[in-house]
C-alpha cells in the first residue's frame, strides 16, 4: 500500500500522466479562483513583514469567526481570508474588524472592490 498520496495526485495518474507538467489542468481547473463572498479582506498589517509564521498564527486568529481555511498576506500589509461560508466572512467582520493581531488592530471588511470614487 502507498504512503498515503494516492488521493492528492489521483486525477493525474487516471490520465498517465503522473508527475507531468500538466497540473491544473483537467478537473477543478477555474476552482482556484477565490469566491469573493467568502473571502475577507484583511488590513493595518505592518508592511514588508509578510511570513509563513505570521500568515499561520493570522489564520488561527481568523478561526475565531469560524472554518479558515486560508490566509494571504503581502507586503503591503493587506491581504485576504478564505472561508467556507459568506456567514462566516460576515461574523470575522463583526468580530474581528478592530481585534489586536500581533499588537495592531487589523481591519476586516468585504473582498468586494469598492467603487472608485469619481
Amino acid at each position: 500500500k502507498g504512503k498515503g498520496w494516492g488521493k492528492a495526485w489521483g486525477i493525474q495518474n487516471l490520465f498517465g500522466k503522473g508527475f507531468g507538467g500538466d497540473f491544473g489542468k483537467g478537473k477543478g481547473k477555474g476552482k482556484r479562483k477565490t469566491d469573493p463572498e467568502k473571502t475577507a479582506w484583511i488590513g493595518g498589517l505592518p508592511e514588508n513583514e509578510a511570513s509563513v509564521e505570521r500568515n499561520k498564527a493570522l489564520m488561527e486568529h481568523m478561526k475565531q469567526a469560524g472554518e479558515c481555511k486560508f490566509v494571504k498576506i503581502g507586503t503591503s500589509g493587506c491581504g485576504s481570508a478564505g472561508f467556507t461560508s459568506a456567514e462566516e466572512v460576515q461574523t470575522a467582520i463583526a468580530t474581528l474588524n478592530g481585534s489586536v493581531f500581533q499588537g495592531v488592530a487589523i481591519q476586516v471588511d468585504v473582498w468586494t472592490k469598492k467603487e472608485a470614487e469619481a
